[in-house]
């Protein structure tokens, strides 16, 4: 499970191409009916799920870090 949450951390957009590469085959099976269009819809969805679930589950921001969304204040 570890080595699945680093690899996600890492590169979330896999799975988005996981699904890219699977959707046509389930097409040409005749197992789900679904264009082009359709299945670039998919994928789409499925990376921004996938993207999103691994910044708020796999590496959350500390509380103490808002460096970030904080301005920084110039010395005048």
């Amino acid at each position: 499970m570890r080595n699945l949450r680093i690899l996600l951390q890492r590169e979330p957009a896999a799975v988005g191409s996981l699904v890219a590469s699977i959707m046509p085959v389930l097409v040409l099976l005749d197992v789900i009916r679904i264009d082009e269009a359709g299945i670039a819809a998919v994928v789409v969805a499925v990376n921004t799920a996938v993207g999103f679930g691994v910044r708020v589950l796999v590496s959350p921001s500390s509380p103490g870090d808002r460096s970030a969304l904080a301005p920084e204040r110039l010395a005048t």
